[in-house]
Parts: structure tokens; sequence; C-alpha cells
């Protein structure tokens, strides 16, 4: 087989797996419009890296039947911001990104070990 033939076999055989398996993150649309209000009212920033990923955990919560959880994400992604701006970290950098969502991770834990 040559090298080119072996490429497009790999290729396709991806192309494949990629749409035979079903995609873990999806979400209703009703939920995500959900989540982008419930991001928004937080006072998370739209067309940014936090809003996105505030949008996508505020979702999966909303589609699990937990609007207050998805609440709590939300303002803990505003908090998140607020402090990584603190350490005057650029919005557009990956440190700030990482940041982000480090504070998001601690902020969640720490609410999940006091409703235990």
């Amino acid at each position: 087989m040559t090298r080119k033939m072996m490429i497009i076999v790999t290729l396709g055989a991806l192309a494949l797996t990629a749409a035979v398996l079903p995609r873990a993150d999806a979400q209703t649309g009703q939920a995500l419009v959900l989540a982008e209000q419930v991001c928004l009212e937080n006072g998370v920033t739209p067309s940014t890296a936090a809003f996105e990923g505030c949008v996508a955990r505020a979702a999966l919560a909303f589609d699990r039947g937990q609007p207050d959880v998805a609440g709590r994400q939300a303002r803990a992604t505003r908090e998140a911001r607020e402090v990584c701006l603190s350490y005057e970290l650029s919005p557009e950098s990956l440190g700030y990104r990482q940041c982000v969502v480090a504070e998001v991770e601690r902020a969640l834990n720490q609410l999940a070990e006091h409703h235990e």
C-alpha cells in the first residue's frame, strides 16, 4: 500500500469513527439559551473564553434539571474572572484562561464541600 493510500484510509477511518460516536457534551437548544441568559445575568462577558466555559457548564446543569447549580457556576465564573483580572492577566492570554478555569474549579469544589 502506498503512503498516500495509507493516509486516505486512516483519515477515512477517523472520519467514520467521529461520525458514529455520540457527542458526550451535546446540550439541548433550550439549555443553551437558558445558560447564556444566566451567564449574562451574572455579569460574564459575552464573546470570551470565560463566557463559553460558563455556558457549557450551565447548559449541562440545565440539561440535568439543576438550575440552581447553573446559577452557582455562572457566579463562580464571574468571580473567577474578577480574581484573574486582579492579577493583571490579559484576558486574551493563555494564563488568564488557565486562571479562570482553575478559579472556577476551586470555587465549585468549595461549594460542593459545603453542600455535602
